[in-house]
């Protein structure tokens, strides 16, 4: 036993083991940089270089045959609505359409007893064989409109009339209402 308190008294005590403050230097371990960019693969760099040269291609048939929305949209005719002014005249209705550009034999009007219809279609037209254009913008124009009467018109009465773009046409009612003015008191 005499050996143990020895043994023990030779020990250090908790209070006299020196332990420095000092961080002990560490190994920095050297890590390995990742990139943004992935390594490719020899397939997508194939793969890379047949989109490159597949965008070249497009773009060069594009430029000698360019084929665009505007050019396909240029062959379909324009369709409009012209404005129309509809005026109650007491006996008969006058109707007014803007149609400037249009001549009498490209408008049609079709009347019946509730209701009037403008259509026609004008504009250049161009021959079927090819030509040689640089720039071919003027297109054919049609347009359509149909307007609802609140009366019933006498249909064999209707006048029509087109002068300085702007389409007149008369439709006399089939029994006017009587109207009359109120005062306010």
């Amino acid at each position: 036993m005499s050996e143990k308190k020895n043994i023990s008294k030779d020990a250090p005590k908790p209070s006299e083991i020196a332990v420095s403050k000092k961080k002990s230097p560490q190994k920095i371990r050297k890590t390995k940089r990742t990139s943004a960019i992935k390594p490719a693969s020899q397939q997508n760099v194939w793969q890379a270089f047949d989109d490159a040269f597949e965008n070249f291609r497009n773009d060069f048939e594009n430029l000698l045959f360019p084929v665009t929305v505007d050019s396909i949209i240029a062959q379909v005719p324009e369709v409009r609505v012209p404005s129309i002014d509809l005026e109650d005249m007491e006996k008969e209705y006058l109707l007014k359409a803007e149609m400037p550009g249009f001549k009498k034999e490209d408008i049609e009007i079709s009347v019946a007893e509730d209701g009037v219809e403008v259509s026609g279609v004008a504009g250049w037209k161009y021959s079927e064989k090819e030509q040689d254009y640089i720039c071919k913008e003027r297109a054919c124009k049609s347009f359509y409109r149909y307007v609802d009467l609140p009366e019933e018109i006498k249909v064999d009465d209707v006048e029509a009339k087109i002068s300085d773009g702007v389409l007149e046409v008369k439709l006399p009612k089939k029994q006017p209402k009587k109207t009359r003015k109120v005062c306010i008191k």
